[in-house]
C-alpha cells in the first residue's frame, strides 16, 4: 500500500512537472525576446509548484497506523472483569447474597446443645442454722453436670417461638456426707406467643427480598457506574491520541513549509516576517508535540492503572461509531426504569420501613400482653436410672400484662412523632420518585438529539480538514498570507476536538439512560447477570 502511495505521487510530480513545461512552451517562455520580468515571474511560479508538488510526494508514513487499535466495547469489558470497581461491586453483592441466605435460614427449625459437663465449687456460704438460729459459714464442695437439647421454631406471621427440648442435672454435694442427685425432663413442649405486639418476623419477611432483588439490581447498577468511567478514561485517551497526531501533522507541514519559505525568501516571494512566522512555527510545533505527547502517557497510564494494568501495549484507540437507527421512547424507558432501576426498588423499600416503623413505635407504645405455655415430663432422683422412671407431668401457663397508667403524654408523643415520621417519608418519597422521571426523560431527550450534534460536528470537522488543505496549497502559491493559514489551522484542531467531545458526550448519555432503565437498547434486552458465577469469582 505504501508504494502504491509512493507510485502515485511520483505519477502527480511527472504530470504537474510536464505541465508546466507545456505552459512554458506555450507560452514563449524561453524565447530570448521575452522580457527579463516576465520570466522572472515564471520562474517563481514554476518553482511553487513544483515545492508543491515535492511536499506531497514525500510525506513521512504514519507510525501510528502500524499499531493495534483497540474498540471502546473491548476496554469496557476488560474494566467489567479487572477495575477495582467491579472487585468491590462483587463482592457488595455477596455481602446482601449471605444476609438473604441467613433470612431464609432463619425460617427454618433450629437444634441447639448446651452443656456444661463439667463445674467444680468450693466455697464458705452463708447458712442459718437452725438450732441456734443464727446465721453461720460453712464451707460447701459440690460437682455439677448439665445438658440441654433444644428445637426452636418462629412463625412469621404471628410472631409465635415454640420450642421443644430434653435437660439432664447431676449435682454431687461433698461434706460431712457425699450426696448424689439427678434431676431429668426427658421432653418439654411450650410456646411464646406476644398478643397485639409488634412482629418484627412479619416485617422481616416483607423487607428482606425487596433488600436482596435491590442488591442484584444495583450490582448491575454499578457494572453501568464502571461503564461510564471507562468512558471517560477511553476518550481522554482517545483525545490525547488525536491531538499528538494533528500535532505530529503540524510538526511535519510547519517544518515543510519553512524549508519552503525560506527558498522563496531567497528569491523575494515572500518578507521576512513571514519566514520569521514559519520558523516559530517549528519551534511551536515542537513543543506542542512534547506537550501533547505527555498528555497521551498520562491518559493511557491513568486507563491502564484502572484497568490494573491489563490494557495490550502498542495499542491506540479505535473511536466507537454512532447507533444511528436507535431512537429512546420516553415512555418505554420510564416503564423499563420502574421495573428495573434500584432507586425505585429502594423507594418501595423505604415505604415499607416507613410503615414498619409506625407499627413498631403505636405497638410498644400501647400495652404489653404475652402468654407462655408449656407442658413437660420430668422427675429427680438419687440415681441416673430412677431420674428416668415414673416420670411427673410439668405444666407452667403465664400471662404477661402491662399497660401504662400515667406517663404525661410519653407514649402518646411518641407515636405522633411516629406517624409525622412516616407523613414526612411519603412526601421524600414521592419528591424522589418525581426527581427521578423527571432526569430519565432529560437524559433521553438530550440522547435522541446528540446524535444531530455529533454528525454535524463531523461534518464540520471534514469541512475544517479540506478548507485547511485548500488554504496550504493557496499558501504556498502565494494567493494567502500566513494569518489565514494559522486561522485555518486552529480551525480544523478545534472542530476535530469538538467532533471526539460530541461523540463522548453521546456515548455518555447512552450509558447513562442505559444505567436508569438496566435496559441494552442496542440489543432489545434487559441486562441480565448470571449471579452464580460472580459468586465464584
Amino acid at each position: 500500500m505504501l508504494k502504491n502511495n509512493r507510485f502515485s505521487k511520483n505519477k502527480m510530480f511527472v504530470r504537474v512537472v510536464s505541465i508546466s513545461l507545456w505552459v512554458i512552451s506555450k507560452t514563449g517562455i524561453l524565447n530570448i525576446k521575452t522580457s527579463r520580468v516576465s520570466t522572472i515571474k515564471i520562474s517563481i511560479m514554476v518553482f511553487m509548484m513544483l515545492s508543491y508538488v515535492s511536499l506531497v510526494a514525500q510525506e513521512p508514513v504514519n507510525l501510528e497506523q502500524l499499531k493495534q487499535k483497540i474498540s471502546l466495547n473491548e476496554v469496557l469489558k476488560l474494566a467489567s472483569q479487572n477495575s477495582l470497581d467491579a472487585f468491590k461491586s462483587k463482592r457488595k453483592y455477596g455481602v446482601s447474597y449471605w444476609q438473604f441466605r441467613s433470612f431464609k435460614s432463619s425460617l427454618l427449625p433450629k437444634i441447639n446443645f448446651e452443656t456444661r459437663p463439667f463445674t467444680f465449687n468450693r466455697a464458705l456460704v452463708k447458712r442459718y442454722d437452725s438450732e441456734q438460729n443464727v446465721d453461720v459459714f460453712r464451707l460447701q464442695q459440690n460437682l455439677s453436670s448439665y445438658a440441654n437439647v433444644s428445637l426452636t421454631q418462629d412463625i412469621r406471621s404471628t410472631g409465635t417461638s415454640l420450642f421443644i427440648n430434653s435437660s439432664f442435672d447431676r449435682i454431687v454435694n461433698s461434706g460431712t456426707s457425699e450426696i448424689e442427685n439427678y434431676s431429668a425432663t426427658p421432653i418439654r413442649i411450650g410456646l411464646i406467643q406476644p398478643i397485639m405486639a409488634y412482629n418484627r418476623f412479619k416485617w422481616e419477611k416483607k423487607t428482606a427480598p425487596l433488600q436482596y432483588q435491590k442488591a442484584k439490581q444495583e450490582f448491575i447498577y454499578e457494572q453501568q457506574t464502571i461503564n461510564l468511567k471507562t468512558i471517560d478514561f477511553f476518550f481522554n485517551w482517545a483525545l490525547a491520541s488525536k491531538k499528538v497526531e494533528i500535532a505530529q501533522e503540524n510538526k511535519t507541514s510547519a517544518e515543510k513549509l519553512f524549508k519552503i519559505g525560506k527558498k522563496r525568501y531567497d528569491i523575494g516571494a515572500i518578507e521576512r516576517d513571514d519566514l520569521l512566522n514559519l520558523e516559530m512555527d517549528v519551534y511551536n510545533a515542537n513543543t506542542n508535540l512534547t506537550q501533547n505527547q505527555q498528555s497521551l502517557q498520562k491518559a493511557e497510564a491513568a486507563l491502564k492503572l484502572y484497568l490494573r494494568d491489563v490494557l495490550p501495549s502498542n495499542t491506540i484507540p479505535e473511536l466507537p461509531d454512532l447507533i444511528t437507527n436507535i431512537q429512546i421512547d420516553i415512555n418505554e424507558a420510564t416503564q423499563y426504569a420502574k421495573a428495573n432501576n434500584p432507586e425505585l426498588i429502594d423507594l418501595k423499600l423505604r415505604q415499607v420501613e416507613a410503615l414498619r416503623d409506625l407499627d413498631k413505635a403505636i405497638k410498644d407504645n400501647r400495652f404489653d400482653l404475652s402468654i407462655t405455655a408449656s407442658y413437660g415430663l420430668n422427675q429427680q432422683a438419687n440415681t441416673f436410672r430412677d431420674a428416668y422412671s415414673n416420670l411427673l407431668n410439668q405444666q407452667m401457663v403465664s400471662v404477661n400484662f402491662s399497660i401504662p397508667i400515667l406517663d404525661w403524654g410519653e407514649r402518646k408523643g411518641n407515636i405522633k412523632t411516629a406517624r409525622m415520621n412516616k407523613d414526612v417519608a411519603e412526601i421524600e418519597l414521592q419528591q424522589d420518585e418525581d426527581k427521578f422521571k423527571q432526569d430519565i426523560t432529560q437524559k433521553v431527550i438530550d440522547f435522541n438529539l446528540q446524535k444531530d450534534l455529533v454528525e454535524g460536528a463531523l461534518r464540520t470537522s471534514e469541512i475544517a480538514r479540506e478548507s485547511y488543505k485548500i488554504t496550504e496549497k493557496r499558501f504556498l502559491l502565494g494567493n494567502l498570507d500566513y494569518l489565514r493559514l494559522t486561522a485555518s489551522r486552529q480551525a480544523w484542531q478545534s472542530a476535530t476536538e469538538r467532533y471526539i467531545q460530541s461523540l463522548l458526550n453521546y456515548w455518555k448519555l447512552y450509558y447513562q439512560v442505559q444505567q436508569l432503565t438496566l435496559y441494552d437498547f442496542i440489543n432489545n434486552r434487559t441486562i441480565e447477570q448470571n449471579f452464580d458465577i460472580i459468586l465464584n469469582d
